[in-house]
């Protein structure tokens, strides 16, 4: 079921749910994604689902203020509420990993069970270099320009997500090579280290986590793999009910190229 829930502050988030059992499970995506990250995880998990778009990515309305992991945290769990869960497992990419954490943080009766998919480990350097983000940012917003013109969906539709089912590549692509969508994944990369230097320290989640980590080497990471692979052991061992899975044939991107390996996970947790 397709619906827009409210804010605090008024703004409509756009959600699709599937099923009301509980726990449900809530994904949230990766920095400047929507729910087609989704997209071939979560027909496969055996429980309700709900995916959603944040703000100004996909069908929710933007948000005029900093796109913060405090300012993401603080939509989830509005969405949460609106919504009626009272029990979730909670699944987030990169980025998303680290907002599911701080509601685990602030809300710990909410949370069931925890899947961090390649998550953005905030103590890391790498994610606090403000130039590089900068400089991402700025690409984003040169596309949105781009956009503008109608040459992005030229050159790219029927290239983009071309194991999705044809009716929803076509839904997602839309969307994102849409000026506005490029245009609050901007918002949310130049965020980013400011975002996590005002974070409080999270407490270690005290429910069944799994980390997950990419195996293979992305652009640019030929450093910073290995480093963030061994962070997420670690990470995984500190906790009480931890659990590390590598994601061999999968970089980054993982809900995207290995599914059915994330969607295994969840399953474990329900």
């Amino acid at each position: 079921m397709s619906q827009h829930i409210r804010t605090r502050d008024g703004r409509c988030l756009h959600l699709i749910r599937r099923g009301s059992s509980e726990p449900v499970v809530v994904f949230e995506s990766g920095i400047g994604a929507n729910r087609g990250s989704w997209t071939l995880v979560e027909p496969q998990v055996q429980a309700a689902t709900l995916v959603y778009d944040r703000a100004g990515l996909g069908r929710s309305t933007p948000d005029p203020g900093p796109r913060t992991v405090s300012r993401m945290t603080e939509d989830l769990l509005d969405l949460l509420a609106a919504a009626g869960i009272r029990r979730a497992v909670l699944v987030g990419h990169s980025l998303g990993g680290v907002v599911v954490r701080h509601v685990a943080h602030l809300r710990p009766e909410l949370v069931a069970g925890l899947v961090l998919v390649d998550q953005v480990q905030e103590e890391l350097p790498h994610y606090h270099e403000g130039k590089r983000f900068r400089l991402v940012s700025l690409g984003y917003r040169t596309g949105a320009l781009i956009a503008r013109t109608g040459l992005l969906k030229l050159l790219l539709r029927g290239r983009l997500h071309r194991d999705f089912p044809p009716e929803i590549a076509r839904e997602i692509t839309e969307e994102e090579l849409s000026p506005g969508f490029l245009k609050a994944a901007a918002a949310e990369v130049r965020a980013l280290p400011g975002g996590l230097a005002e974070l409080p320290p999270l407490r270690l989640p005290q429910v069944p986590t799994t980390v997950i980590s990419a195996g293979r080497t992305g652009p640019a990471e030929k450093r910073f793999r290995p480093v963030l692979i061994e962070t997420h052991r670690a990470f995984a061992a500190a906790l009480p009910h931890g659990r590390h899975v590598l994601a061999e044939r999968a970089d980054h991107l993982v809900p995207l190229q290995q599914p059915d390996l994330v969607a295994a996970e969840i399953n474990r947790l329900l």
